[in-house]
């Protein structure tokens, strides 16, 4: 989540203030989807170092900028190559976090304004009432899609490097599920997933495979790599059943997922006294001798 007083040239990062410093004399670009669209197409000619910061800026103007849902959706579609690109292209961090000031890098900023622009169009297109989105979900499916996806990179990245991740990251994407079960735009169950969407995306299966992530990485230590799970996580992810706690008071040994909390599903060794916004996480045998198997050493490749 952004702050409302976020800006990126207040942001902790020697580098990004030098590079945003080369772009103050430009004059205020005109407003609207198509003008953005146009300066994105124009980046592809300049290398990184030109293009980032002002990449960057198209996003964070695009996230204040009072646009609707169609044209927040044609800069979606505009800015997510040249995200990915630039993602690709950014070095990855070597050694120890810092300890001190805003830890987050070049790239988690940039992923964190994705996440952060693709929320606002989901809602913008929630709110519309034009009937371009009454019968026909695509481009709100689309936005779904690539919403999960930007937030399993977050995550993913803050793991594979070992960097915290953005405040509110764990946060937002439980608000986003709760907010899709709210609308009654997933139903949860506990025999099965039901995809109401199309037979390639399930919000409630790219959830828990992001739940999987951030459980396996805290029930491991951070000692297994992503890269030896992760084609897993979408079968783990479609057979993982999330429980209401209200039913399992007294029970222990549960892992917790509290809503509320800025943090991936928990362990819980005590015994569940009362009832809490969240679930109750039950994850496959499968993934449970995954984690055994790395904990004791004997392999990190899924059974």
């Amino acid at each position: 989540m952004l702050e409302e007083d976020y800006s990126l040239k207040e942001v902790d990062s020697e580098e990004l203030r030098e590079l945003l410093a080369e772009s103050e004399a430009l004059e205020e670009p005109i407003a609207g989807a198509s003008a953005i669209c146009e300066r994105i197409d124009a980046l592809r000619s300049r290398g990184l170092r030109q293009a980032l910061p002002a990449l960057m800026m198209e996003l964070e103007r695009t996230a204040r900028d009072t646009l609707d849902a169609e044209e927040r959706i044609l800069v979606m579609h505009c800015v997510k190559k040249p995200v990915l690109k630039a993602i690709a292209s950014l070095p990855k961090p070597q050694g120890p976090p810092p300890t001190t000031g805003n830890a987050n890098t070049l790239e988690q900023r940039l992923l964190l304004l994705m996440i952060y622009n693709l929320r606002k169009t989901l809602h913008e297109i929630d709110r519309t009432q034009s009937s371009n989105y009454a019968d026909d979900d695509t481009e709100r499916i689309w936005v779904l899609q690539h919403l999960f996806r930007f937030f399993t990179r977050q995550i993913r990245y803050g793991i594979d490097w070992n960097r915290p991740l953005p405040q509110h990251t764990w946060r937002d994407l439980h608000d986003l599920f709760v907010y899709l079960v709210v609308r009654g735009m997933v139903q949860l169950t506990s025999d099965f997933s039901v995809s109401i969407f199309d037979e390639d995306f399930d919000a409630e299966i790219e959830y828990k495979r992001a739940l999987l992530l951030g459980l396996a990485d805290r029930l491991t230590n951070r000692r297994a790599k992503t890269e030896d799970f992760f084609k897993e996580l979408k079968r783990w992810g479609s057979e993982t059943r999330l429980q209401d706690p209200n039913s399992l008071v007294g029970q222990s040994g549960l892992i917790k997922l509290d809503v509320t909390q800025d943090e991936p599903p928990l362990l819980f060794e005590g015994v569940l006294a009362q009832p809490f916004r969240g679930w109750v996480v039950r994850p496959p045998e499968v993934f449970r001798e995954f984690i055994d198997s790395v904990n004791h050493g004997s392999s990190t490749t899924p059974p």
